[in-house]
């Protein structure tokens, strides 16, 4: 089945997606655990993926 995510996680997933412009293109972000901002920002772009990914597959999410 295929649902529409919930407003809670478009937010988070809007949230992610900020972070991940400002680490990748921005460079604004500091480098974190070691990882380069550009990392970062990477990863939060996957994470806010697998976040809209998650509200479509599962109901309530």
């Amino acid at each position: 089945m295929n649902f529409a995510p919930r407003m809670p996680t478009i937010i988070v997933a809007l949230a992610f997606v900020l972070i991940g412009l400002l680490g990748t293109f921005g460079g604004a972000l500091p480098d974190l655990a070691g990882m380069s901002s550009q990392t970062v920002g990477a990863w939060s772009f996957i994470v806010a993926a697998i976040a809209l990914f998650a509200g479509m597959i599962f109901k309530g999410i």
